[in-house]
């Protein structure tokens, strides 16, 4: 404060001035004055406003009998309401004896009431209260009256309406009822205000007895946050609480430990992707494979800290994976599938059995449709010459149905060159048919690039790609340059090699990150989705995860391959959900059902934030990584 005295002539002279600026237009600073002036409060037998905008009160007046730990902090945390939450302790012994004048009044109805449906009703709300009783007298837990009042505000009456009807549908997921406060709307305010004036006609209406362990086991707090026992921190939630994030944890609704990741370019899911490789690479020592289709982990992989590995899968050198080696494949069993799913969808052909050599022909049936085209391969005589050569350039490096596949070496399988000579030497045999030479013929053709010709480089040979490191990095940027058959077909074939490493070692933590997921869901090729939904289903039993990564569900949901993506997507018990817009966030909002709050999460596009799943969980979380490791991430993948 500046204290300034005047002489007689300043006053006049002020006084002089001020008559001519009483003349003057004085400018209003409209935001200064709503910050420093009082809300005005107004309240009637059905509103209770405060400000511009209008209000009305509510109670919660149900609560269900079963209640999960943080159960409250959906409830207090609804989009445009404000809530205040009253507990009164009680002594016991007058809880008690309402307890047993309550367990009185329903038995006597009970055995007056003829219909099944009231009589069970009656049954459950006495043992509810008998439970109540064993906690309170028996255990001497504390017990008193819980009350929750919702404010719930908007612009207009219209507005208000429209979100009323939506927290209450909101609230009553919870098995919870809201009860509007009519003529109690200005004892209501008072309650909810900052000096909180108790008022009975409010907390009598909505009070319900409570032990103290639910209460407190309900705080909002308790749900903030996540904090997964050995897990590591991925960020913070909202009110700085830390993520602290276990993908190998079971129990409940968290039953794999396969991701999903979706967000427009620049939100922050690379920066999370490898901040979250380094972790479990230092802190579980899981092994990772990393699909890199724009070579964005390159930087990191080479850093000195990881002894990582490295391979260009356009290249035989060290890259090469012989399709006709025999592996394992993730087949599906009964008890893999979702309600409502059939085992039919997933079996490829049960016409030759389930050992090792037939299910991999069956999955090279799939590998030669989509490298031949399968409007190539739909032949019936071309494909049952296909079977034979086949079978019969097994036969010759002397793998039959009943070989124990685990004791061979990759030096012990045909290569592609194997069985295009067997195939021309099939074609030249005599006592075949004309049609049928035609047909081995046919397939020799079809042959001759993957076995003598250009594309022999990429397939003809041995297995090459080996790898004892923890991290490793397929290197695919080479293969979008090829055709679009060849570059599939490869993708296929390192989704085969890829299971067999998942596969190997069911105590080994093997997690496989499939990155820019929209290259993987061609419609023209719906086999390689396939594959990757049997991949995600059959993790679980093998100590692995999938973790797939795409911009947009939209990427990922043409008709001919949605129902494949749409149960990677379903099956991920972790999700990470960053910034999007437009049809993508349309697709997104009704895949995950996302609340109002949610939604404008993702409309912000904030960098480095996003909406986190983990089972039932949803978080909005901010990924926090440290100056360190942003460092060994390299810059590939934008700034």
């Amino acid at each position: 404060i500046h204290w300034r005295f005047h002489s007689s002539e300043d006053k006049k002279h002020m006084k002089k001035n001020q008559k001519n600026e009483q003349n003057k237009d004085i400018y209003v600073n409209q935001n200064l004055l709503n910050i420093i002036s009082p809300s005005g409060i107004s309240f009637d037998n059905n509103y209770a406003d405060i400000g511009e905008g209008v209000g009305k009160i509510f109670c919660i007046s149900r609560y269900p009998s079963e209640l999960d730990y943080g159960w409250l902090s959906d409830i207090v945390n609804l989009p445009g309401a404000a809530a205040t939450v009253e507990y009164r302790y009680s002594p016991e012994d007058i809880m008690i004896a309402q307890f047993n004048r309550r367990i009185s009044e329903l038995k006597s109805a009970r055995e007056t009431e003829r219909k099944e449906s009231e009589i069970q009703r009656y049954e459950h709300q006495i043992e509810d209260l008998k439970n109540l009783i064993n906690r309170i007298s028996v255990k001497r837990e504390p017990v008193g009256f819980f009350n929750v009042l919702l404010h719930i505000q908007d612009a207009n009456e219209e507005l208000l309406a429209k979100r009323i009807r939506n927290i209450n549908s909101r609230v009553r997921i919870h098995e919870c009822d809201m009860h509007f406060l009519k003529f109690k709307q200005r004892q209501a305010l008072e309650s909810m205000s900052p000096w909180g004036i108790p008022n009975a006609m409010v907390y009598n209406v909505g009070e319900r007895n409570m032990p103290m362990s639910t209460f407190v086991g309900g705080f909002p707090m308790a749900a903030a946050g996540l904090n997964d026992k050995d897990g590591y921190v991925i960020g913070e939630a909202r009110n700085r609480m830390v993520v602290m994030w276990n993908m190998w944890l079971r129990g409940k609704d968290r039953t794999n430990s396969n991701v999903y990741i979706q967000g427009i370019p620049g939100t922050g899911k690379s920066t999370l992707i490898k901040f979250f490789q380094l972790l479990e690479y230092a802190i579980n020592d899981t092994t990772q494979i990393v699909w890199d289709a724009e070579r964005e982990f390159i930087d990191m992989a080479r850093h000195p800290w990881l002894n990582a590995d490295v391979i260009d899968c356009a290249s035989g050198n060290r890259g090469r994976v012989n399709p006709l080696q025999i592996r394992y494949t993730p087949h599906v069993t009964e008890e893999d599938l979702n309600p409502g799913e059939s085992i039919v969808d997933y079996t490829l052909d049960d016409s030759l059995g389930f050992s090792d050599m037939a299910l991999h022909i069956q999955n090279l049936r799939q590998f030669f449709g989509i490298y031949f085209g399968m409007e190539n391969f739909k032949d019936p005589g071309v494909r049952m010459a296909f079977e034979k050569a086949l079978i019969e350039t097994y036969r010759q490096a002397g793998i039959s149905w009943d070989t124990d596949i685990s004791k061979l070496k990759n030096e012990d399988f045909p290569t592609c060159s194997d069985f295009y000579d067997v195939t021309m030497d099939m074609s030249k045999e005599d006592g075949i048919s004309s049609r049928e030479k035609e047909n081995f013929e046919r397939l020799g053709e079809m042959l001759f690039s993957m076995g003598q010709g250009a594309d022999s480089f990429l397939w003809n040979g041995i297995t090459t790609l080996t790898s004892k490191s923890k991290y490793i990095v397929l290197d695919t940027s080479k293969l979008l340059e090829m055709d679009d058959n060849i570059r599939n077909a490869q993708f296929f074939n390192l989704c085969m090699w890829q299971w067999h490493r998942m596969s190997q070692n069911r105590s080994e933590k093997v997690l496989a990150h499939m990155d820019e997921g929209y290259l993987y869901a061609d419609p023209d090729f719906p086999q390689l989705m396939k594959n990757i939904r049997n991949i995600s289903k059959r993790g679980r039993k093998y100590e692995a995860g999938l973790c797939f990564i795409t911009h947009s569900p939209v990427d990922v949901l043409d008709p001919q391959v949605k129902r494949f993506s749409e149960a990677v997507i379903d099956n991920s018990c972790y999700k990470f959900l960053f910034g999007s817009d437009g049809k993508g966030l349309a697709e997104t909002i009704e895949l995950f059902k996302l609340s109002e709050k949610e939604i404008k999460l993702l409309e912000s596009k904030t960098r480095g934030k996003c909406l986190f799943c983990a089972g039932n969980i949803r978080l909005e979380l901010r990924v926090d990584v440290p100056d360190m490791l942003i460092e060994m991430m390299g810059k590939a993948g934008g700034r």
